[in-house]
């Protein structure tokens, strides 16, 4: 019989099949373990098992209401609530539009202000420190701190994803300057996917069109990377508008790379 620890061990080695059977071993010796039902939640979190995830929450809450992590749990779920009101609208003949928070626009905007800065505090020093005032090294700092960040803002931008849309005729992504529109009777298979084949585990949201032409839809579906707030929500929407997603591992998808994948 396998402790908490070496379950957690075997999932991150990859086989969550094989924790999650550890699991059911384990906790079929006293179903009130809190540690193992908190690492069984933690497993369907990350495989985007969201609403499953919910109902070990729910019994760890019946065990005991006053677990750190459950208070933690709750905080997310609240947050989620929150963006699923600020960050989707209600469709007028059914169904949701998740409009995309720009998290890496974000991120480089900081980058790009900071870059200006200390290029502005340079110029500050260079009364108090002469070589910085040498060509070279001014336009060196002038190109890396301001340049290329603002170019990589830029690219994000033209590259960021604006909204999805579910409703039960289809799905319909839309990038700054296109909009994919795909309907359900031509989709083939709608995934959550987790990726085991980083430092830590990613999952994504992944729809293959049933022709094999037409592009596939590939979304980062990380708590803290992806485009899209409120996911459970968005999984919830496909779930009553196409049925419940397959959920694999990443590498077991097999896409011609032929097809284009847009993300």
């Amino acid at each position: 019989m396998k402790n908490v620890s070496q379950i957690l061990t075997i999932a991150e080695s990859g086989d969550l099949a094989g924790a999650h059977s550890a699991l059911d071993s384990l906790l079929s010796m006293g179903s009130n373990n809190v540690e193992a039902l908190k690492l069984r939640a933690r497993l369907l979190e990350v495989a985007g098992r969201f609403q499953m995830e919910a109902k070990v929450w729910t019994q760890i809450a019946k065990i005991d209401r006053d677990d750190v992590d459950l208070h933690q749990y709750v905080n997310r779920r609240q947050n989620e609530d929150r963006e699923n009101f600020y960050f989707t609208d209600e469709l007028p003949g059914g169904g949701k539009k998740f409009y995309a928070f720009p998290r890496q626009m974000v991120r480089n905007l900081t980058i790009g202000l900071i870059g200006c800065l200390c290029f502005l505090a340079m110029a500050r020093l260079s009364p108090a420190y002469p070589i910085l005032n040498h060509p070279a090294i001014m336009l060196t700092a002038f190109g890396l701190l301001v340049i290329c960040p603002w170019i990589a803002l830029l690219i994000t931008y033209m590259k960021s994803l604006r909204f999805v849309s579910v409703t039960k005729q289809g799905f319909e992504i839309a990038t700054r300057f296109k909009t994919h529109n795909i309907d359900w009777s031509g989709v083939d298979q709608v995934y959550l996917a987790q990726d085991d084949r980083h430092e830590t585990y990613q999952l994504s949201l992944l729809i293959v069109h049933k022709d094999l032409e037409s592009p596939c839809f590939e979304l980062h579906f990380n708590e803290h990377t992806t485009a899209i707030r409120a996911r459970s929500y968005l999984v919830r929407e496909i779930t009553g508008a196409w049925g419940e997603p397959a959920y694999v591992a990443r590498k077991t998808i097999d896409i011609d790379t032929r097809r284009k994948i847009v993300a």
